[in-house]
């Protein structure tokens, strides 16, 4: 069985709703209809009640009709259709009411059961196609957008294949070929110093492909993440041991300070981020300086951060740090390099265990990258790690 078109009439004239009210009858129409003697209670109606079509008189004391219709059609979540009623015969007026959104121009003096019933029908119809149309713009605009970050996320790697992984893969071959010139020199200064070179260019190379890997995987993983108790202090001590020794090498402190807390995530995902955020600190912090790993409980949340007394970044760059289309890398105080990559890839991970990574950072001042993650009922009573 259909469903009554439910109908609103607005119109200050009695004896024109009463007409109204029996043509509607007449019609055979299967609807019901709610009446409101000015704007003010029409509106106080069409916002309080769900209704299908709004007969609206053009003329209405005390009001803009105008901004009337504008209401009556912006209201969230409806899909009303809105026909004007009039007493004047103005072809000029039915076409700005219908620019303004009305769908039909009745007027009174021709409503008939058959053509009201009709135009009623009409209203509906098309306002089912407007909505329908505009839910397939929304989503060919969100399918628009998809393929966009595709095709930036592809332009990205072919970016990393193209400049990235080939210098370092230019290094090897060089440093290579002179490091067979120094032994056939039996040049042993410059064998070692071209055996360093080498390594650090395989070092670069690996930890980049590292990177790329994980993040390639990540975008084509659309598994669910399961999320399970995760000691907190555990993760960050391991993170500081594996960053200690390029830590000492320049001369840098690593904190840890997570006892006692256990969080909601997933454990290789949340080793993953906070060994690249610390790795980044190590990266861009000049020696003398201290990177620290913390948490703490907000509620049922726990807030990680990881801190640095670095170079810090200025407020454009911080805004460019996760854009696909503005990817930029940054040597770090002692040259290091890198893909810029890597905070790309923490995004991702925290995002996947329902967090948002968030960056504070001010130039000379150090930065800090921060997350929350739920916090587990579970308690560790594990103590802070330190090294340096």
């Amino acid at each position: 069985m259909t469903n009554p078109t439910r109908i609103l009439l607005i119109d200050d004239d009695a004896v024109d709703r009463a007409a109204v009210r029996r043509a509607l009858a007449k019609s055979g129409l299967a609807h019901t209809l709610a009446e409101a003697s000015g704007g003010e209670e029409g509106l106080r109606l069409a916002t309080t009640e769900t209704f299908d079509c709004v007969l609206l008189d053009y003329r209405l004391p005390g009001i803009d009709t105008f901004a009337l219709l504008r209401t009556l059609l912006a209201a969230e979540g409806q899909a009303r259709a809105v026909l004007m009623l009039t007493g004047e015969a103005d072809p000029d007026l039915a076409t700005r009411l219908m620019r303004a959104g009305a769908l039909d121009y009745l007027d009174k003096a021709e409503v008939t059961p058959s053509g009201l019933a009709r135009a009623i029908r009409y209203a509906e119809a098309r306002q089912a196609f407007q909505a329908e149309l505009a839910a397939s713009r929304r989503e060919a605009e969100a399918k628009s957008l998809e393929l966009d970050t595709l095709n930036r996320q592809k332009s990205l790697l072919f970016s990393i294949i193209a400049h990235d992984l080939r210098n370092p893969f230019q290094a090897l071959l060089g440093l290579s070929e002179v490091l067979g010139k120094a032994v056939a020199a039996r040049d042993p200064t410059s064998i070692e110093r071209r055996a360093k070179g080498i390594h650090e260019a395989a070092t670069q190379a690996y930890a980049l492909l590292e990177s790329l890997f994980s993040w390639a995987s990540l975008q084509m993983d659309t598994m669910a993440v399961t999320l399970t108790d995760v000691d907190l202090a555990a993760v960050a001590a391991e993170v500081v041991h594996g960053a200690a020794e390029a830590a000492a090498d320049k001369g840098l402190k690593l904190e840890a300070s997570c006892g006692g807390i256990v969080v909601l995530a997933q454990r290789d995902m949340l080793t993953t981020v906070l060994r690249n955020l610390v790795g980044n600190a190590v990266k861009f912090t000049l020696p003398g300086g201290t990177i620290s790993v913390s948490g703490h409980c907000d509620g049922d949340e726990v807030e990680i951060s990881v801190t640095d007394t670095g170079v810090g970044m200025p407020s454009g760059k911080v805004d460019d740090l996760f854009r696909l289309d503005r990817r930029t890398t940054t040597n770090g105080t002692a040259g290091e390099r890198g893909s810029g990559l890597g905070l790309l890839l923490c995004r991702d991970l925290v995002e996947r265990q329902g967090g948002v990574l968030r960056v504070r950072s001010a130039v000379d001042r150090g930065t800090t990258f921060l997350f929350r993650l739920p916090v587990s009922g579970t308690v560790n009573a594990a103590s802070p790690a330190t090294a340096s």
